[in-house]
């Protein structure tokens, strides 16, 4: 790897971590600001608003006219202001294009965002081992909340899981944590099917911690599934 192209790495994983962080931090403050009652500036209100009337008095405008454009004004402004940025796509394609993903089009990088996917998630992966994956399963592994974390922690805690596996313990709440939690208690040996099931039993950490205290031994898998059962 080029240093220029490596330099190019840092860039994209610095402006992808701050694109990420800036719309989680846009969506809670606009969820904070709906529940004060304060949406934005009055000037702004009152400037989208005027914004609003004028696109739809020209969308209603065209179409009692018999325009034969179907476009309506308002889904193209939205999807404008939606627009990634372009740096940002031309530093991902370049990336995605050195690790073996070539020809993507500016659609199909503006969708894989959408989706979650980004150029930094992508090489995490591989460097864990994945080094096969196809864009549907990196767009299943980001819908699934699969993060490069959470795979990296579960191979640490001796888990050689394909994704497939990997999507399936999300789709069943298991985390590293939760995990990690049951190996200090001394399940060290659980299965990925047993995580399953515990957590689909519902068998907290607290719960087992607490039983351990009271019997003075290791309950079984099959005895904390038990109990869970009984004492709903």
């Amino acid at each position: 790897m080029t240093t220029k192209f490596k330099k190019l790495k840092e860039q994209l994983s610095s402006l992808e971590d701050g694109d990420l962080i800036s719309e989680k931090r846009l969506s809670r403050r606009r969820g904070m600001l709906s529940k004060l009652g304060i949406y934005s500036p009055s000037w702004l209100r009152y400037g989208l608003l005027v914004a609003f009337l004028g696109s739809f008095l020209f969308y209603a405008g065209s179409q009692f006219a018999g325009s034969t454009t179907s476009v309506n004004p308002l889904e193209e402004f939205s999807t404008w202001v939606n627009q990634p940025d372009e740096e940002l796509l031309q530093g991902m394609d370049s990336w995605m294009e050195e690790m073996g993903y070539t020809d993507l089009t500016r659609e199909e990088l503006i969708d894989l965002r959408q989706q979650g996917v980004t150029a930094t998630f992508t090489s995490k992966m591989r460097d864990l081992g994945y080094t096969d994956l196809t864009l549907e399963e990196l767009v299943s592994l980001s819908q699934n909340d699969v993060s490069a974390t959470f795979s990296a922690m579960m191979k640490e805690l001796g888990y050689d899981l394909t994704i497939e596996e990997l999507i399936q313990l999300r789709q069943h709440d298991v985390t590293a944590f939760y995990t990690s939690n049951m190996h200090d208690l001394g399940y060290t040996e659980l299965t990925k099917d047993e995580l399953i099931r515990l957590r689909d039993t519902g068998v907290s950490t607290s719960m087992v911690e607490r039983l351990i205290e009271e019997r003075g031994t290791q309950p079984t898998v099959e005895e904390l599934i038990r109990y869970r059962i009984s004492n709903q």
